[in-house]
């Protein structure tokens, strides 16, 4: 660690300090929550500022400066703060009587933050729900004004919004104009079968349960339920109120996680097995990062991942399921949450999240690049929601209309990565909740509830993921992700993104997780691209994309995927390339056949250019503009609440 040797200059470091290490404490060490209507989780008691009157009158005399300087200090310093946040603050200095806190996460240079906490008795880590080590990082409220003043110290990398997160919404209108459809119900078939299994081909998969693998469930909490037996979930913990809570119980007041756990891995007990998950035995980490409302806190959420990394290897965690987050409101590459999910990611976690419902409103019929964050990473495992018609054969399968299309927000980056069912979906009901309160008309019976959406859709890759561990423990997330993306089943109507790669292929995955062999990279035994639905042949052909490399799957050309040694091999990615037998040549670019052509633009069949443009057939132009009907790409057009 650098040391400060020059007295005067760690002097100066120290004061700039001074307003940061005040404001954090002087909050109490158990702050109170609360929670009313859409409003965020407040995490302080009262207002800090009113708190050190010196500091107080130091920062109204900066909100007194002129307009201009004020624009030309937040102008010089814009790279210090994110989009929706300078707009707000450029607001509010030009209108000093409006001034109000606003909750935000401050970066602090990560030397800096190392050299504080030794050099002033480790104040930082007092009072640890306030701080997130994780990103070197605390979350606090300030007033503009105060803000601003934090931009010109150099302790200060970055300042962002503590954004408000949500469970992503379960949808009940998938239908023109918002009019419900008729017969909202899913019903098992006289077989007892659930159709949304046999889709993805987990039915098919004996043997396979996901026994021993354990799945981070970070949402409005687990209940009771007789598809769960309480021995399956190792841990309930509640971060609601910013500070880790461990609880004996196991609640959901809002209904949502419940729903979410059962999709992955309910046992179908109440059913007669018709409304089973994936992974019926699979274990679940509880992680309640929402309140009784479906409303919560990035920081909150920050916290519960930097939780999981640290407990991982005690409840043996393999993979997170994020059916929560927030609409984007900057680059990934700032965006605390999309931090700390890379983190995640980077200790052998595999994370997969929700795309979002932002693919429509009553004023926008459809809406292109609206990923919400964490999804927008591409370290994740991004999920769209398909509508089935509840059927397991795909050629009625469709795209939904609230489902987040692709790309993602300001980077441009090809999202989702797939799609699975996420229309009427049958799953736990958590009794009283208020979800079946507020529509009654979802509930099946007095275990079950119909729910649709993103968050619905997800937990069926993240049950797959839990057999591919089961099949193979020793697979990392980028195995794991190339596996699912490769072997995924492309439909014919949704637009590439809107089903990403294509429809998650359960069995597939499988059989390709337990035939790799990971010390030696190579395949044990050949995979097949295809199997059989109803009589149908059901056949792999996705691709691979992860950040800005792309690669099309090898079964599009329908031989088997072979051992090593034949002109079809086993495809690893290793490092920082993807080696697919001799069929691809990595660099700046990708050849493959005549399908694929990647340096900064994509040709994938005759669909798409992708670059600083995409041309779509006649349907869109991209570049500073969108061309494309009543839709609209996700910006400065498209306004979101708090």
């Amino acid at each position: 660690m650098r040391q400060i040797q020059d007295r005067s200059t760690r002097w100066v470091l120290l004061s700039l300090f001074l307003a940061v290490i005040l404001l954090v404490l002087t909050w109490q060490s158990n702050p109170s929550t609360t929670t009313a209507g859409t409003h965020p989780v407040v995490l302080k008691t009262e207002p800090v500022a009113s708190q050190d009157a010196s500091l107080r009158t130091e920062f109204s005399s900066w909100a007194g400066l002129d307009g201009v300087r004020s624009q030309n200090l937040l102008a010089s310093l814009s790279h210090k703060l994110s989009p929706a946040l300078r707009d707000q603050i450029s607001f509010l200095l030009s209108n000093p009587q409006l001034d109000h806190e606003i909750p935000v996460i401050v970066r602090v240079n990560p030397d800096l933050w190392e050299q504080n906490a030794e050099l002033e008795g480790n104040e930082f880590s007092k009072g640890t729900n306030k701080a997130l080590s994780l990103i070197h990082s605390y979350m606090t409220r300030l007033p503009a004004a105060q803000i601003k003043l934090l931009l010109e110290s150099g302790a200060i990398e970055y300042i962002t919004i503590d954004a408000p997160i949500r469970v992503v919404e379960p949808v009940t209108m998938d239908a023109p104009g918002g009019a419900r459809p008729s017969n909202h119900r899913a019903e098992p078939n006289q077989e007892n079968r659930n159709p949304f299994l046999a889709a993805i081909g987990a039915d098919q998969l004996k043997g396979y349960t996901g026994k021993g693998v354990t799945v981070a469930v970070f949402d409005s909490g687990i209940s009771r339920h007789p598809d769960l037996d309480p021995s399956r979930i190792l841990a309930a913990v509640d971060l609601t109120s910013g500070t880790a809570i461990l609880s004996e119980g196991h609640s959901d007041q809002y209904g949502h996680g419940t729903a979410v756990a059962g999709i992955v891995g309910g046992t179908g007990q109440a059913s007669g097995g018709a409304y089973a998950g994936p992974a019926p035995e699979v274990s679940f980490v509880d992680l309640k990062v929402v309140g009784d409302d479906g409303s919560g806190l990035t920081s909150n959420l920050i916290q519960a991942i930097a939780w999981v990394i640290e407990n991982k290897d005690l409840y043996d965690i393999r993979v997170a399921n994020f059916s929560v987050g927030h609409p984007p409101l900057e680059s990934y590459t700032t965006d605390p949450l999309n931090q700390a999910v890379r983190q995640l990611v980077e200790s052998g976690v595999v994370t997969v999240a929700s795309g979002g419902n932002l693919g429509k409103t009553s004023e926008y019929p459809a809406i292109w690049g609206a990923i919400n964050s964490p999804a927008n990473d591409p370290s994740v495992i991004t999920v769209y929601p398909m509508k089935t018609g509840g059927t397991a054969t795909h050629s009625d399968d469709i795209a939904t209309t609230y489902g987040s299309r692709g790309p993602t927000y300001l980077d441009g980056l090809f999202k989702p990565d797939l799609a699975a069912p996420g229309n009427k979906i049958p799953s736990l009901l958590a009794s009283g909740s208020n979800i079946s309160q507020g529509q009654p008309e979802l509930q099946i019976d007095e275990h079950y509830i119909t729910l649709s959406g993103s968050s619905m859709a997800t937990p069926f890759v993240t049950g797959t993921i839990a057999l591919m561990l089961e099949a193979n423990p020793d697979l990392n997330p980028n195995i794991t992700k190339l596996i699912l993306l490769t072997s995924a089943i492309k439909l014919q109507q949704p637009h590439a993104l809107e089903q990403g790669n294509g429809l998650v292929n359960a069995f597939t995955a499988v059989r390709l997780a337990e035939a790799i062999d990971m010390e030696t990279h190579q395949l044990t035994s050949a995979v097949s691209p295809q199997w059989f639905l109803d009589g149908e042949a059901v056949r792999a052909g996705g691709a691979f994309v992860y950040g800005d490399q792309v690669v099309l799957s090898p079964w599009q050309k329908g031989s088997d995927l072979e051992t090593s040694g034949s002109s079809s091999a086993d495809a690893i990615l290793w490092g920082d390339a993807i080696l697919w037998g001799d069929a691809i040549l990595w660099g700046d670019a990708i050849l493959w056949g005549d399908a694929i052509l990647w340096g900064d633009a994509i040709l994938w069949g005759d669909a798409i250019l992708w670059g600083d443009a995409i041309l779509w057939g006649d349907a869109i132009l991209w570049g500073d503009a969108i061309l494309w009907g009543d839709a609209i790409l996700w910006g400065d057009a498209i306004l979101w609440g708090d």
